[in-house]
Order: structure tokens, then sequence, then C-alpha cells
């Protein structure tokens, strides 16, 4: 089991996370239209700060200062639950 995780206010905290197991999604152009509008929708409704986004096959890194120091884990669920499909 993981250690839970101490969150304050005005840290920044660095995320590395694979998205879609392991699938290099981000080479597809739908998909970084899918992020960009699930990264906007986000910051509405939590609010925070982003830096660094960075893409790399299955890779997604940034760091991000939520207003609300304890709203991360909201924050991050909210982003790994979006799916995008392939086309068929």
């Amino acid at each position: 089991m993981r250690k839970e995780r101490e969150l304050a206010q005005n840290v920044w905290y660095r995320v590395e996370t694979s998205v879609n197991v392991g699938e290099p999604l981000f080479r597809l152009p739908e998909a970084k239209v899918l992020l960009h509008r699930v990264l906007r929708e986000t910051k509405e409704r939590y609010g925070f700060e982003m830096r660094g986004l960075r893409l790399e096959g299955a890779w997604l890194t940034f760091c991000i200062k939520p207003d609300d120091g304890l709203k991360l884990p909201l924050i991050m669920q909210r982003l790994k639950q979006t799916n995008v499909r392939r086309p068929a």
C-alpha cells in the first residue's frame, strides 16, 4: 500500500504519470485537443498553476501547484479519468 502523501498549500508538486496503459496516446491529434480541454475544465473547477507540461510517448510530466494544496488528489483523479478512444 502506498504511503499517504502529506499535502500543503503553496507547494509545487512534480507529477510523472503514464497514460492509457503505456500506449503512445498523445501521437493522436485528437488526444492533444482532449487533454487541452480537460486541463482547461479542471483548472476552472479546482484552480491550479501548471508548468513544464511534457508529453513523451505514453508519459505525461508536469509541475502543478493547486490553489488549495489539499485539492491535488481531486485534480489528478479528474485528469486520469479522462478517456480517449482510438477510431475504429
